[in-house]
């Protein structure tokens, strides 16, 4: 069984098809039919055994459909959002499981951030920074060096400082 939400064919309204159930009696489409449009609260019809919901309903179907027993039902078509939309007429279900999305999300984000600042906070990383700064240091002061040429002793002492400090790093 597949959902699909399109708007293909209904001037521009969203209608939500419900595919795979074309091999059902009639009769038994028709009280599915009803019960859907009960449960979601729209109005729909049955058009060449694919059922067919006024509105966007693929999510809330999915579920409804799963509790009914139907094993194989997904959504269909579409690079639209994954996972359970929320609408006002969710299930409680639905609404839970969107609820604890966000949250792992959070979770996850949070997780990622606390690793990102452990990592830089090593002293592996604490020493590749060091060595970055005193690189950044020692070419600023080549070009100064090069642009003076009077009085250059406090800028060379600064020079050797650096140099001496980027070895000490490289042997480390």
């Amino acid at each position: 069984v597949r959902i699909e939400a399109t708007r293909r064919g209904k001037g521009g309204k969203t209608a939500t098809l419900i595919r795979g159930l074309e091999e059902v009696p009639a009769e038994q489409n028709k009280a599915l039919l009803k019960k859907l449009k009960a449960s979601c609260g729209v109005g729909g019809k049955i058009e060449k055994g694919i059922l067919e919901l006024q509105g966007d309903h693929a999510d809330n179907l999915v579920f409804v459909l799963q509790k009914m027993g139907y094993k194989d039902v997904k959504k269909a078509g579409g690079s639209g959002p994954k996972g359970a939309q929320l609408k006002w007429n969710s299930p409680k279900e639905i609404k839970a499981e969107v609820a604890k999305a966000k949250e792992d999300a959070k979770k996850e984000k949070i997780r990622l951030k606390a690793l990102e600042r452990a990592q830089s906070r090593s002293p592996e990383a604490i020493k590749e920074q060091r060595r970055i700064q005193l690189q950044r240091t020692k070419s600023q002061l080549e070009i100064q060096l090069q642009q003076q040429e009077e009085d250059n002793s406090k800028l060379e002492a600064k020079y050797k400082r650096v140099l001496s400090q980027l070895a000490e790093i490289n042997e480390e």
